[in-house]
């Protein structure tokens, strides 16, 4: 049976209001962006100054390297914006509060994307700079890096939250993660590394394309009907 546009006018309004409330939190602190940009700002010019040979850049290794930083980064936001979540008993008062389980997900999930997404805009152009790219088609990197930003963050808000009472929660979330993620961070990367390289390698970016979009579809399905389940003892 399908939602009426009540109900799904409902939800919207639910996830907005999850994300406006994150939103509003990180502005004032501005402890997240901060944190996940300097990181990696700090991993691109330390890779930067470490691969290079005889003065030029090592290009073929930059898909890898932004893939790496990502991921890295990006396990860096989800741990400190789910922290920030248990310190104030934020996240009980949401599980108990009468909103749609599912709305409280994609709100946090969309909140990560965007965490995420800003720290891209940074480093994604210094990595440019940094390792002198050029990129065949400028459409397909963008999409790449959103579908592997999507599928990542989809995974890692599931795992955060799950993980939130758990003492070695700093500990577990990279490890189970990681192998997860995996072969999406594979597909990325290689996708990047054909981009970069132009020419008839070009060509194989776009089944790298297709698999990320496929790993996004099961990542973001399996989340979303796995988080009311997972949560619903906290």
């Amino acid at each position: 049976m399908k939602p009426s546009p009540e109900a799904r006018a409902s939800m919207l309004s639910q996830v907005l209001a999850i994300l406006r409330k994150d939103l509003r939190v990180e502005w004032r602190s501005r402890e997240i962006l901060y944190t996940m940009t300097f990181f990696a700002v700090l991993v691109v010019v330390i890779f930067a100054f470490t691969l290079v040979e005889r003065g030029r850049p090592v290009a073929p290794l930059a898909g890898g390297m932004l893939w790496i930083v990502v991921a890295f980064a990006g396990t860096l936001g989800l741990g400190r914006m789910f922290d920030r979540e248990r310190e104030g008993d934020t996240h009980r008062a949401l599980l108990l509060s009468p909103v749609n389980r599912a709305a409280i997900y994609l709100g946090k999930l969309l909140g990560v994307i965007l965490f995420i997404a800003l720290s891209e805009a940074v480093v994604v152009p210094l990595l440019f700079v940094l390792f002198d790219l050029e990129v065949a088609s400028l459409p397909r990197f963008l999409l790449l890096l959103l579908l592997g930003t999507v599928g990542f963050a989809a995974v890692g808000s599931l795992f955060a939250a799950t993980l939130m009472q758990a003492r070695s929660r700093d500990v577990l979330l990279p490890i189970l993660l990681f192998p997860i993620v995996t072969p999406l961070i594979v597909a990325g990367a290689k996708g990047t590394a054909a981009l970069f390289a132009g020419g008839a390698e070009a060509a194989g970016a776009e089944v790298w394309l297709k698999l990320a979009a496929v790993f996004d579809l099961i990542f973001v399905s399996l989340s979303l009907w796995a988080f009311g389940p997972l949560t619903r003892g906290e």
